[in-house]
């Protein structure tokens, strides 16, 4: 168990270094294993990170390339937007933060319809062209393809703190 934590980890690092952004204060990594919202969450705080939070063009950008590193080019990620016990009002889960007002948003056309009524997870896909990258609400109990986890990047240091 000690060894497959520490080579988890040194995975971590490794893929963290191959995605550091110099502009960005986290890493994105997207993990490939089929888990719904809150098995999702637990993974990444288990490991140092939290749900990825997209508040800007420049972190969707980030995230999608994260989405491309993972070579899946149909795969649905958990990020880390959430409306759970408030219906209606998203928040990033991992910052502890509600969605700005005029904040960054990248849903599909027409979303945030809550068809199903208890839609309160978000999802990225990995979906075709012009639809790549779009967030979708999601029932939270639903497995999809993976999650992607933000980790914080070490001031003065390309290494990920993934000590959990």
């Amino acid at each position: 168990m000690v060894a497959k934590s520490l080579l988890f980890r040194l995975c971590m690092v490794l893929l963290a270094l191959s995605s550091i952004d110099a502009y960005s204060q986290q890493v994105y990594v997207a993990f490939l294993h089929p888990l719904n919202f809150f098995e999702s969450w637990q993974e990444c705080n288990i490991n140092g990170g939290y749900l990825a939070s997209i508040e800007s063009p420049a972190e969707q950008a980030l995230v999608e390339k994260a989405m491309a590193k993972a070579r899946n080019q149909t795969a649905v990620y958990y990020v880390g937007g959430t409306a759970i016990g408030r219906d209606g009002r998203w928040m990033w889960i991992g910052l502890n933060k509600e969605f700005a007002h005029r904040g960054y948003r990248n849903f599909y056309h027409d979303e945030l319809n809550n068809i199903s009524r208890g839609q309160n997870c978000l999802t990225v896909g990995n979906w075709d062209k012009p639809n790549r990258g779009k967030w979708d609400e999601l029932e939270c109990t639903t497995k999809v393809d993976g999650y992607i986890c933000a980790f914080p990047v070490v001031a003065d240091s390309a290494f990920v703190d993934a000590r959990g």
